[in-house]
């Protein structure tokens, strides 16, 4: 840890402990307490200069900021036996804060002092605790759990291909906690609950994280299909494309989660629609088409009712209803408005279109293969989508998208596993895939198609026709992530 790294966590201990303590005993307007939460936000925001999240633990005696052990000083003493005695007290192991907290009205985080203050006389505080911050619409501060807390123990190196495997399986994991977490408030909504926002947030940054790590592997998540479950899995995969072309479109880090929420988000007011329209398997009549045009509007009234920020909820309002406006403002639903869609409506419009477009439904079990889709897209520029940022989409894509499934020349069947950057992406790396004898496929290998023989120079392998996994029964993500 540096000079300067070490007096920034310094000041912020500092600053944390002196604001939990003057909550205790001053009004939000004393003077005190004004300039002490002045002090702990720039601090704050010195330390988001280079994370995303804020994370204090205490572990085995020790106290962390962002990992890193604050070393022990004379002068720190006080402060740091103080602190041990406040977490103690509460059974709380540690905090984490995210980047929305830069966003939170002073109110807001002196009532999160006055609740970690008040913990301490609760019977369960960890239990109680975490209901307060949803109840409090708290989306920027989390309880860190033991399993959480850093180790000492050295950790061996890994080689390069165990280090993609946990991404992999840290990508996986993501993926179904979002699935969870979108359910849970859907199921809340449902049921006429108060449904909090923490859990989806949390799980969105952290997709984040993954796609600015590896990208060809969340874009890998973004092919998986559900049948039964199509409203959730198609969420999850726009807010997936949606934060990939967000980053390839220049926004900034911080911007990213937020993209990621409406996506998430974008098809909230599905839950007051009845699901005999929803799954019904036939053409809609005239009034079921009016009632489905209406989502947009009602994710719109759902948003606003989530126990969350405010201003969080501000700026995730619009997206959604505008992702079916189309491009020209000719789409649903029907409006006066000669404003252009907003650049997060822009995103949402392309990456929704993209992934119903290439996912079987209970109405229509033949879809688009990727690469057709994207043909079909291009073909609607500058009305139906920006016609930039379908440029910068199919540029992230490639020809043939990742999950696409390919005919080769040999007789073999392929998954597109990554695009490539050899020959304009007409030639991405794929898995070779076989029968398992079981009505099923396994995969056999891996190749790229830009590869050719060492004495002909000819390509090995080309791709005869894109297919569509599910004419197949194949799910791309199980042999991709």
């Amino acid at each position: 840890m540096t000079q300067g790294t070490r007096s920034l966590h310094e000041d912020f201990f500092r600053t944390f402990y002196r604001l939990v303590y003057l909550a205790k005993i001053h009004q939000d307007n004393n003077q005190l307490i004004v300039e002490c939460l002045d002090d702990f936000m720039q601090v704050m925001r010195r330390l988001f200069l280079d994370d995303d999240q804020i994370k204090i633990q205490i572990s085995h005696g020790s106290i962390y900021l962002q990992d890193e052990k604050l070393p022990y000083r004379r002068e720190l003493e006080s402060l740091i036996n103080n602190l041990h005695q406040y977490f103690e007290k509460r059974n709380l192991q540690g905090l984490r804060f995210s980047t929305v907290i830069q966003d939170a009205p002073v109110e807001e985080i002196l009532a999160f002092s006055r609740t970690l203050n008040n913990t301490e006389q609760e019977e369960v505080p960890l239990n109680w605790l975490v209901e307060q911050f949803e109840n409090l619409g708290l989306v920027w501060a989390e309880v860190v759990y033991e399993e959480d807390t850093p180790s000492t123990e050295q950790i061996p190196e890994t080689d390069p291909q165990d280090q993609v495997q946990k991404r992999k399986e840290k990508a996986r994991q993501c993926y179904f906690y979002a699935l969870d977490s979108i359910k849970e408030v859907a199921e809340k909504i449902s049921s006429a609950k108060k449904a909090g926002v923490r859990k989806p947030l949390r799980v969105i940054q952290n997709i984040a994280n993954l796609v600015l790590e590896d990208e060809p592997i969340v874009l890998g998540l973004s092919t998986i299909r559900d049948f039964d479950d199509y409203t959730f899995t198609h969420s999850i995969n726009v807010a997936i494309l949606s934060i990939c072309l967000g980053h390839r479109a220049g926004l900034s880090r911080e911007s990213l989660p937020r993209l990621g929420m409406c996506g998430l988000f974008h098809d909230l007011g599905k839950v007051n629609i009845s699901v005999d329209i929803l799954k019904k398997p036939g053409e809609l009549n005239k009034r079921e088409h009016e009632e489905i045009e209406k989502h947009p509007l009602y994710s719109v009234i759902q948003i606003i009712k989530l126990q969350a920020a405010h201003d969080l909820k501000a700026k995730i309002l619009l997206p959604p209803f505008e992702h079916h406006l189309k491009y020209d403002l000719s789409g649903y639903p029907k409006t006066t408005r000669k404003k252009p869609l907003s650049f997060f409506g822009r995103i949402l419009n392309i990456t929704d279109v993209f992934d119903a477009i290439t996912s079987p439904r209970v109405y229509r079990h033949l879809s688009f293969s990727p690469d057709q889709a994207l043909g079909w897209m291009l073909g609607r520029a500058g009305t139906d989508f920006d016609p930039v940022l379908l440029k910068v989409f199919i540029n992230m894509l490639g020809i043939y998208p990742i999950g696409s499934l390919l005919e080769l020349d040999t007789g073999e069947l392929a998954l597109v596993m990554d695009n490539g950057e050899k020959l304009d992406g007409t030639r991405p790396i794929i898995v070779l895939l076989t029968a398992d004898g079981q009505n099923g496929y396994k995969k056999i290998g891996e190749a790229d198609l830009a590869e050719r023989d060492a004495q002909s120079g000819a390509f090995r392998r080309n791709i005869v026709k894109s297919l569509h996994p599910s004419t197949f029964g194949i799910q791309p993500a199980e042999f991709l992530c």
